[in-house]
């Protein structure tokens, strides 16, 4: 026990005289921490021995005042060497949260990847079986736990229970090589996973609870979940890829043979084609129709006797020299080559394209082709082939009737309203028209029975003709209707088939330029005097006739208009009230007095003289 003490105290008086004080090392701390223990415990232990010893008697007293002296000095140095300890202690504590103030600083600066890479593992580890669950529960593939390769299945995901048990099965406490369909495979799994640790994509015919197969790639490896090392079996279906790799191989059989087949029907139809080629190009020179071959460039590459001939060159030769670019030098219009390439860039080939082109002589002809385009293997534009046909004749034809049509449209437009001819040539019959609103004009030349028998026939229809050529002028200008002529009488209607904006107003408009442009003519020095009549009102329109059409009008307002032309005077436009009525607030017109009209009995009428002045 001396001995022992002279060892703590040459340990204080060694960490006394150790100045400055150096930090302790962990070692040298753990081993200043064990003496204080230590010393504690033999204190204790003396105190007992000194209490044990009082009562046995005085017998030892002297022995045991010399030994309390000598335990005296042995806890005042085991003090001041525990006071020695303690402050090395705190100073350990200072350093050591230094320290690790420091080693946060160190961390949050420098290797602050690797911490929290550290801290992630730690964590992971913590949680590593709940994890594998979660991501088990995740993937397509069947994933199997068991404490042996093949042994008692402790762990399946859904989808290797749906695959292997059905949709309400459970794996658990099933062995994986239950579903193995050949057991030297199993003996093999087990073989590869002794030698090598893990078992790593091998191929694996299984069969599920309805006893179908089930092709898998298949690895094993040991891994360790809540301390335990488990073997993790992962199956990754591939039925489909086997049945594929069958079919493709049965394919590869079929097709083996048919190769063989094929090898022999190719010396059989080189033979065909050879002929066949002749044949073609017999077919080729002697049809009826152009046929070309032309790159994109628009040189030609073929072209056979029927366009030869066609556009007048002498041979293939002679063609192929003189028309290199058949983009400017074939077609009279100079976009057409161009219009051309657009619908075959559209629609891909085109048929009956019609133009016009020149032939050698720079004659020209109409001609209708049929193009496609050819491509290599690489989808690569080669050149265009077609077949060309001479319509000159036809568009020949075709103009003729064109022009004849044209001129059958304007006779009919000269007898018809253009609505009305259009409803006609629609196949529309019987048209017959109610109108509510019509303004209707006569005119009528005075004394023209008396005029014409001074007058040769033929200066008198060129009279009339002129005359009513200057009325048809301004019906146009006023956009009204002509609706006969008869003799040297002169109907006009306002308000159909389309009605103006004001029928009437156009219509007066008309009567007073019509008396303004008959003046001019004479005949044999004597003036040309015009009546006219105006009335509206309601009418019928319609078109009768089954071969010379007219269009006429019906009905009272008809009537009255021409009465009131009949019963005017030369040089006169002569209105009925209703007329008046429309017009004097626009117009000047004078009363005449009431006269006589069939069927209306007296009548107040008005002559119509001009436009009011403009205020």
């Amino acid at each position: 026990m001396v001995s022992e003490s002279i060892e703590c105290r040459a340990i204080v008086t060694a960490a006394e005289e150790h100045t400055p004080l150096s930090d302790p090392s962990p070692q040298d701390w753990d081993a200043l921490q064990r003496e204080l223990v230590r010393l504690r415990q033999e204190n204790e232990d003396l105190k007992i021995a000194l209490l044990t010893t009082s009562e046995h008697g005085d017998f030892i007293e002297a022995q045991l005042h010399e030994t309390n002296q000598q335990l005296k000095a042995e806890v005042a140095e085991r003090q001041q060497a525990q006071a020695t300890l303690q402050e090395i202690l705190a100073k350990v504590t200072r350093d050591k949260a230094d320290l690790e103030i420091m080693l946060q600083a160190t961390a949050e600066h420098g290797d602050t990847v690797e911490y929290q890479l550290y801290t992630q593992a730690v964590d992971t580890m913590r949680h590593s079986e709940a994890l594998f669950r979660a991501i088990a529960e995740s993937t397509p593939i069947l994933m199997i736990l068991s404490q042996q390769p093949n042994g008692i299945i402790t762990y399946a995901n859904s989808v290797s229970s749906q695959r292997l048990g059905g949709e309400d099965g459970s794996l658990e406490g099933c062995s994986l090589a239950d579903f193995i369909q050949q057991p030297e495979d199993a003996d093999q799994l087990q073989r590869q996973l002794e030698a090598q640790g893990y078992v790593r994509d091998q191929e694996l015919r299984l069969r599920d609870y309805r006893g179908q197969p089930l092709w898998v790639s298949v690895s094993i490896h040991p891994i360790t979940l809540g301390g335990e090392t488990t073997f993790l079996t992962t199956l990754y279906d591939i039925s489909d890829r086997k049945r594929a790799e069958l079919l493709l191989q049965a394919s590869e059989n079929d097709l083996r043979q048919q190769a063989q087949i094929l090898e022999m029907r190719v010396a059989e139809r080189t033979a065909a084609l050879t002929a066949a080629e002749a044949k073609y190009r017999d077919i080729f020179e002697n049809a009826a129709q152009g046929i070309f071959q032309v790159t994109p460039e628009g040189r030609y590459l073929q072209a056979n006797h029927a366009l030869v001939t066609l556009l007048g060159y002498d041979s293939a030769e002679d063609l192929m020299a003189n028309l290199t670019d058949t983009r400017r030098q074939l077609y009279v219009q100079p976009q057409r080559w161009h219009e051309l390439m657009a619908y075959l860039k559209r629609f891909g080939n085109l048929k009956e394209f019609e133009s016009e082109v020149y032939r050698k002589d720079r004659s020209t002809l109409w001609i209708s082709e049929s193009i496609r385009p050819v491509y290599d293997p690489a989808d690569t534009l080669l050149y265009y082939e077609g077949s060309v046909w001479d319509i000159t004749q036809r568009k020949q034809t075709e103009v003729a009737l064109r022009l004849q049509r044209q001129m059958a449209d304007r006779l009919l437009l000269n007898v018809l309203p253009q609505p009305i001819a259009h409803r006609l040539k629609q196949g529309e019959q019987n048209i017959a028209d109610h109108y509510d609103y019509v303004a209707v004009l006569f005119a009528d030349i005075v004394n023209f029975t008396q005029l014409s028998a001074e007058v040769e026939p033929q200066a008198l229809v060129s009279l009339l003709n002129d005359i009513f050529s200057a009325f048809d002028q301004l019906l146009d200008y006023y956009q009204l209707e002509k609706i006969k002529t008869i003799g040297d009488a002169y109907m006009v209607a306002g308000g159909l088939p389309v009605p103006p904006p004001d029928p009437l107003g156009a219509i007066a408009d008309m009567a007073l330029a019509m008396l303004e442009a008959i003046k001019p003519f004479r005949v044999a020095g004597h003036p040309i005097q015009l009546r006219v009549g105006i009335h509206a009102g309601p009418v019928v329109a319609g078109v009768i006739g089954s071969r010379k059409f007219i269009y006429d009008l019906w009905g009272d307002t008809v009537n009255l208009a021409s009465r009131m032309e009949a019963q005017g005077e030369p040089d006169r436009i002569q209105v009925t009230p209703v007329v008046y009525q429309r017009l004097e607030k626009r117009y000047r017109l004078a009363y005449r007095g009431q006269i006589p009209v069939k069927g209306k009995g007296n009548l107040d009428t008005y002559w119509l003289l001009g436009h009011k002045a403009t205020p």
